[in-house]
């Protein structure tokens, strides 16, 4: 059994998502049709393949006391008159660089 995705969207948020195991094409295209055929609102569908279906919800990791410490100095460091003088594209374009991948990575650890 092929696993899908379904999609109801209305203009451009989605409304509703639900994943569902179905034997054949026909038979998830006719589950779509007769849930959401007649409310007039855009629907899409899609077998999920070669991926695992995470149901979790994404976590946010709580930073250290120090951890905001470094972020707050962090924001306060980047005033108007350093902004005057660098740019703000040439802030931006030193803090994509920063946050490249490491040459020496080995990994990180995933908390959820």
């Amino acid at each position: 059994m092929k696993t899908y995705e379904f999609n109801l969207w209305d203009k451009m948020t989605l409304e509703e998502k639900i994943v569902k195991k179905f034997e054949t094409d026909k038979e998830a295209e006719n589950f779509a049709a007769k849930k959401w055929g007649s409310t007039g609102l855009l629907f899409t569908w899609a077998p999920l393949t070669g991926t695992k279906y995470n149901d979790k919800p994404p976590v946010r990791i709580e930073l250290t006391p120090e951890e905001k410490e470094i972020k707050e100095s962090l924001m306060n460091s980047i005033t108007e008159e350093t902004r005057r003088e660098c740019g703000n594209n040439e802030l931006r374009r030193n803090v994509r660089d920063d946050y490249a991948f490491h040459p020496e990575a080995k990994g990180y650890e995933d908390k959820k």
